[in-house]
């Protein structure tokens, strides 16, 4: 098949939605399909005249330097288009037999594509971003899910979602995790897992202020031994002095710091999937999350993870004190949750995509 990704933007730094897609592509072109990814200057199809001359400097801008190809963070394989258009209308388009929708904004300017840009679909990832925009943003969000394009979700979230809003799911997709890259090297019972870990993000929905929050509670109840690491890109001026930070760390280098863990927490409000909290559960380290939707796709209360209530700081932090309190049930809870993540491969999640879009799609 000829596939084409119609992504919002071009990420010059690590995007979990953005990273999906470009696996999907890896995979798919190692099955013998062309795939082509379309990133757009002008994203939304509103867009005010205002903006259009930064818009059409930074398209002018990364026309010269490729920054849109994710060369610092992304291994792509050469077999993938990648393209930089000043906006996603139609003439911007390639042909093919697929078309794919990654985000809202991408879903309104996809849904009126003719026939000969492929069968459309829309791969639907934007949970949090759903739960959190104001109503006029949420009825045209809902508006692009009861499109005549097919639904594909990647988690229950995402599916409780859709439905909600009355539109049809037509295939549940969960992400896969690079196995190659987050792995297991450090032993769960080894005294080297001394650390606990979490993302930061600035949307406040991804809750990073109540993970510290949490953490603080627990070194005072706890003491002050325990150390804590966070990375994400700039680092925030709020962190205390016993918080290390990593700046966009390598993969490799995240590997290790996940590999250094005992326990990885995740306090989002909402997520749609959440890579971290699974890639940390695939590298050994024992997951204290807010239930914050996506978490439910691979993860289960008292099996494969100890799960909060989102925003309730004092229960995240009573999780984070049950596993350092009882090594045991750390153990317990970071091998069965290693054991359980196995399953969401790549190469499964790309069976599962391949089959929903050869079915319309051939």
């Amino acid at each position: 098949m000829n596939i084409t990704f119609v992504l919002p933007v071009a990420a010059i730094h690590p995007v979990g939605g953005i990273k999906v897609v470009y696996e999907y592509a890896n995979h798919l072109v190692c099955r013998g399909h062309s795939v082509t990814i379309v990133h757009p200057a002008i994203l939304q199809i509103d867009t005010p005249w205002s903006d259009l001359p930064k818009k059409m400097v930074r398209y002018v801008q990364r026309v010269v330097d490729k920054s849109y190809i994710p060369k610092n963070w992304f291994n792509m394989d050469k077999r993938v288009k990648m393209q930089w258009v000043l906006s996603l209308k139609e003439t911007n388009i390639p042909d093919a037999d697929v078309v794919i929708a990654t985000a809202w904004q991408t879903a309104e300017w996809v849904q009126s594509y003719g026939p000969m840009k492929g069968v459309k679909y829309y791969l639907i990832q934007d949970y949090e971003h759903y739960m959190t925009v104001d109503s006029e943003t949420r009825e045209r969000i809902a508006a692009t899910y009861n499109s005549e394009m097919h639904n594909i979700v990647i988690s229950a979230a995402c599916h409780d979602m859709v439905k909600g809003c009355g539109a049809e799911v037509e295939a549940y997709v969960p992400n896969g995790i690079d196995f190659e890259t987050y792995k297991l090297k450090t032993d769960f019972g080894s005294t080297e897992r001394r650390a606990i870990g979490f993302p930061s993000r600035p949307e406040k929905f991804k809750g990073t202020r109540d993970a510290v929050a949490a953490l603080d509670d627990v070194r005072k109840k706890l003491g002050d031994n325990i150390t804590a690491w966070s990375f994400g890109g700039r680092k925030p001026d709020y962190f205390p002095s016993w918080i290390s930070y990593y700046e966009r760390p390598s993969d490799d280098l995240l590997c290790d710091l996940y590999n250094s863990s005992a326990i990885f927490v995740t306090a989002s409000h909402y997520e749609g999937w959440g890579l971290p909290g699974a890639e940390a559960m695939s590298c050994g380290a024992a997951l204290a999350s807010t239930e914050h939707g996506g978490v439910r796709a691979y993860a289960e209360h008292g099996q494969t993870a100890l799960l909060s209530a989102p925003k309730d700081i004092d229960a995240l932090a009573g999780n984070i004190c049950r596993l350092l309190e009882s090594p045991n049930l750390r153990q317990i809870i970071a091998q069965a949750g290693y054991q359980h993540i196995q399953q969401f491969s790549w190469e499964k999640a790309t069976d599962s995509l391949e089959a929903a879009l050869s079915h319309e799609g051939k």
